[in-house]
């Protein structure tokens, strides 16, 4: 295959212009077929008489398109089944095409003219089946389910995956093949290297088969990829007749050659993490930037969880005492609760937020009459993400206020006096990311240890000082004349 591919035939020329004159027989066999409907109306009788020429060119580039197809299939590296399936389909159609050819101009076929429409749907069904078996030699057999919208992919009985969705969600945990190497492999290297298109006898699909190699031998070799054809021929010139991807088709970006040559200089291991082979910081770049994001609704104070709707009696209770209760988003089970408008609210009416434990994530209790008695009320909220106590008698004289607050991420203390054993106290709300204590006057040494615990934690004690602008002291004074 290699002495063809540099020296050139004229068996694999026209081979190759297979891809090329295939379209001509399906377009005219179309044009063929709606004449064919329309002349049937005495109206429109005259448009027969184009329809021995057009099925006699049909016919013909059929014939040249089976013919060159021949000679394509002598390059090897496709399936055989798949070939053959794709070769017989292509002769029906010539042979069909001929048929109706033959009845359109020998006078004593008028007879069988009653045959003519079911030929031509038998025709239809011929070359839709021999363009798919053809597109399944070229691309594979799940080229078109792959650019399926998520909603025909589920009819097909495909599973619907999300843009963004991996198998792992930090990049140290990612197994190196099964999770970067193989994603890779399967976007830029099945189209060629599949069960159904063998090019140079070589699959990629597992680790079985790309040690297994191909025609001429393994392609991988352990802890040498510049000795690994798997590697060598990715990075070979644009131009050379050996590169792969070969020219034309979608190439591996710098940072997939990148992974795919640190993998096999690591001896091409399968079952191990990134973490376990210990990337240098080279790689470790090209690995972070693999690390899948977020989805574009993502919401960092909204928990994972779907608990069930919030109870309609419970949400009552809270509003008749001037409570704005109200759902995070559309249909979404979670709540969130405001007292901005019940300023009376206390301690002992704490209890009626009891009941949307699993559904209030964000509770505002600013300038409301509670009191430290209110945190162990609070801590049985195990869905809190954000909390504001701004302007209230809060000051946490218990042990561990909200330790029963696993998912808090946001608390707002402005305001209150609360003390350094509430402060430090904050450290098992390992979740936590912002703490806001403007005016609440934190001690220094507490404010410190807890950065020192919560590493992540935004602490921000307001007081900030604008530096005066040179137009804020421009004096304009009336001219008199």
């Amino acid at each position: 295959m290699k002495i063809l591919a540099a020296t050139g035939n004229w068996n694999l020329f026209i081979g190759r212009i297979h891809p090329l004159i295939v379209h001509l027989p399906i377009g005219i066999l179309m044009i063929a077929f709606v004449l064919a409907l329309l002349a049937r109306s005495s109206k429109r009788a005259g448009l027969r008489a184009a329809l021995p020429l057009l099925l006699l060119a049909a016919a013909l580039s059929a014939v040249a398109s089976c013919v060159a197809g021949y000679l394509l299939s002598l390059d090897g590296g496709y399936d055989e089944h798949l070939l053959n399936t794709h070769l017989w389909l292509g002769i029906g159609v010539a042979v069909s095409s001929a048929l109706l050819w033959l009845m359109s101009v020998i006078p004593a076929a008028k007879r069988l003219a009653r045959f003519e429409l079911p030929l031509f749907a038998l025709l239809l069904v011929l070359v839709s089946a021999a363009g798919h078996y053809g597109g399944s030699l070229t691309h594979g057999d799940d080229y078109l389910l792959q650019a399926m919208p998520p909603a025909l992919q589920s009819f097909a009985g495909k599973k619907a995956v999300a843009d963004n969705e991996a198998a792992y969600t930090n990049v140290g945990d990612a197994r190196v093949y099964e999770d970067l190497v193989a994603p890779v492999l399967s976007t830029r290297c099945y189209g060629c290297h599949n069960a159904q298109k063998l090019k140079g006898g070589l699959r990629l699909e597992t680790i079985a088969l790309i040690r297994e190699g191909g025609e001429h031998g393994p392609v991988l070799k352990d802890s040498m990829p510049e000795e690994s054809e798997l590697f060598k021929r990715l990075v070979l010139p644009d131009n050379d007749e050996h590169r792969m991807p070969p020219k034309g088709k979608p190439q591996l970006s710098p940072r997939e050659v990148e992974l795919l040559y640190w993998w096999i200089a690591q001896g091409a291991p399968t079952d191990k993490t990134v973490k376990e082979l210990k990337p240098n910081p080279r790689i470790q770049l090209v690995l972070e930037a693999m690390t899948p994001g977020k989805a574009l609704d993502h919401n960092e104070f909204v928990p994972e969880g779907a608990p069930s709707a919030p109870d309609r009696k419970s949400m009552e209770a809270l509003e008749a005492k001037g409570v704005k209760v109200l759902p995070i988003a559309a249909n979404s089970p979670f709540v969130a609760v405001s007292c901005v408008n019940a300023a009376d609210f206390s301690d002992a009416d704490m209890k009626l937020l009891h009941p949307l434990r699993s559904q209030l994530i964000w509770l505002d209790l600013s300038g409301t009459r509670i009191t430290d008695a209110a945190l162990a009320d609070i801590a049985q909220l195990t869905a809190l993400t954000r909390l504001e106590l701004k302007q209230t008698a809060v000051k946490g004289s218990a042990a561990t206020p909200l330790a029963g607050c696993g998912e808090l991420r946001y608390l707002n203390l402005s305001g209150t006096a609360c003390t350094p054993a509430f402060l430090t106290a904050l450290a098992k709300n390992k979740k936590l990311q912002q703490l806001y204590l403007y005016q609440a006057n934190p001690d220094a040494h507490t404010l410190q240890k807890l950065r020192q615990q919560l590493p992540k934690l935004s602490i921000d004690t307001g007081g900030y000082r604008l530096e005066p602008l040179a137009s804020d002291t421009i004096i304009y004074k009336r001219k008199t004349v």
